[in-house]
């Protein structure tokens, strides 16, 4: 493997292991500031991961959709973090 790709397998791993949490918080904090009104508030016993998987049913549906949006590209972002790293090692290892 070349330096140039050692560097742009390291910028891959680094952009995408920082963006997918970012996009996961900023799709958490979408859902709350849009809370619907009939659901009880944000509290210690709702599950964050209810909230990203399910938003329709707390969030209002005009951005139940740019919530899931936010959660997927989150979660793309950090399988491709890991599958850059599976790949990064399994190039160490052959080599």
């Amino acid at each position: 493997m070349t330096v140039g790709q050692n560097h742009l397998n390291e910028a891959l791993f680094l952009t995408t292991v920082l963006r997918g949490p970012i996009l996961l918080i900023a799709a958490m904090m979408v859902a709350r500031l849009i809370w619907r009104p009939d659901v009880p508030p944000y509290s210690l016993s709702t599950r964050s991961t209810d909230v990203l998987l399910h938003p329709e049913k707390y969030a209002r549906p005009e951005v139940c959709f740019f919530v899931r949006a936010l959660s997927v590209l989150g979660v793309v972002s950090l399988m491709v973090a890991v599958f850059t790293f599976i790949r990064e090692a399994i190039l160490q290892f052959a080599s």
